[in-house]
């Protein structure tokens, strides 16, 4: 299960304090935050991904994404905040492809020291 962050404070703390990983199609912000479960995420997906069905379909592939993250064994996300971006390029992916870059994300993330 992953929450969804809404308030204008949780971005500002994401801009300034996040912690930045980068794919090829992906981008995201992570900030650790203990106190934060379930994960709450965001996601920045512009106009030049595509149109609105393109854009929510990959929105939507990557909430689905995370969520299994949350359910992995072991969880390879379990607290926090996330914003998560997507270039043009992301819209071409596979779903597979997609799985392999958030995996990628996260483990690049959980990595970092805290």
């Amino acid at each position: 299960m992953i929450g969804r962050i809404g308030e204008r404070r949780e971005f500002e703390r994401l801009t300034r304090h996040g912690d930045r990983a980068r794919t090829a199609s992906l981008w995201c912000r992570y900030v650790r935050d203990p106190d934060v479960v379930p994960p709450r995420v965001a996601f920045a997906i512009g106009r030049p991904v595509g149109p609105a069905v393109t854009r929510n379909l990959l929105r939507r592939r990557l909430r689905e994404l995370l969520r299994a993250a949350t359910r992995a064994d072991p969880p390879l996300l379990t607290s926090g905040q996330l914003l998560i971006g997507a270039t043009p390029i992301a819209a071409e992916r596979s779903f597979d492809e997609l799985r392999h870059e958030v995996t990628a994300l996260l483990t690049t993330l959980a990595r970092r020291p805290a």
